[in-house]
């Protein structure tokens, strides 16, 4: 589908803006390219994914890093956070490819302190890790994104004073981690995406993913948390507004 008929179907469904992070170099290029249309604001992250850190070297992930630093510092202001940025430990099961994954997330993370900005946060089948390198050196508050831990660590973020997350996982039939998790989060620690193209609901497969289908995840969440849909819908902007800020703001989200 084209770019600007999923932002048109954003806008239909209410949808006010969307942060379109970036997963590889290539991105870094694009996205500040990217055109909003009327009644609707677009944002953008910068960062490292842990799948591109497994496809480069060390050597060159150092030319990366600065890259990256420089090109943060000097963005325009619809760049609102750095990632997405993370450690995917089911993709990377050795031990040089952890170390690989962890160093590059360190230099992340350390940017982010150093800047300010939040992180959004990809973390499969690393979260222990993952909260004793938050709890090592803390972060301003940023995203564990997709969220797919379970209810203690998903707690141990928000100790840290992070935000948590949920995408289309949380409808699938045999969610039951991630709705423990989703029921443990506060309400001023909670977000929704889409995390598009993946992860489409399963109503609405076989098509690719587009963020208008957050509606879906906010039906699900008030299901589970026992409010309405326009509940969730008033919180988790609120949330993302204060962690990533809006245009007029010092610094939302629909992915």
């Amino acid at each position: 589908m084209e770019f600007a008929k999923v932002l048109e179907n954003a806008r239909k469904t209410g949808v006010r803006a969307i942060l379109v992070p970036s997963v590889n170099r290539a991105d870094w290029d694009k996205l500040p390219q990217i055109v909003a249309i009327e009644g609707l604001e677009l944002y953008f992250s910068l960062g490292l994914h842990p799948f591109f850190v497994l496809e480069i070297t060390s050597e060159a992930t150092s030319d990366l890093v600065q890259e990256l630093k420089v090109r943060v510092r000097n963005a325009e202001p619809r760049m609102r956070a750095i990632g997405e940025c993370g450690l995917d430990f089911l993709r990377g099961r050795s031990i040089d490819q952890r170390e690989h994954q962890l160093a590059v997330f360190r230099a992340q993370l350390e940017l982010a302190r150093e800047t300010g900005l939040p992180m959004t946060i990809h973390c499969v089948r690393a979260h222990g890790p993952m909260i004793e390198l938050l709890r090592e050196r803390p972060t301003p508050p940023s995203v564990m994104h997709a969220f797919s831990g379970s209810a203690e660590v998903a707690r141990a973020c928000v100790a840290a004073g992070h935000y948590v997350s949920f995408a289309g996982n949380l409808l699938l039939a045999n969610a039951r981690k991630v709705v423990e998790a989703a029921l443990a989060v506060p309400d001023d620690r909670l977000l929704i995406e889409t995390d598009t193209p993946d992860q489409t609901p399963p109503a609405r497969r076989p098509a690719d993913n587009e963020p208008a289908f957050i509606v879906d995840v906010a039906r699900r969440l008030a299901q589970l948390r026992e409010t309405s849909v326009e509940a969730i819908a008033a919180i988790t902007f609120a949330n993302a507004e204060r962690v990533f800020g809006r245009a007029g703001s010092s610094k939302t989200t629909s992915r």
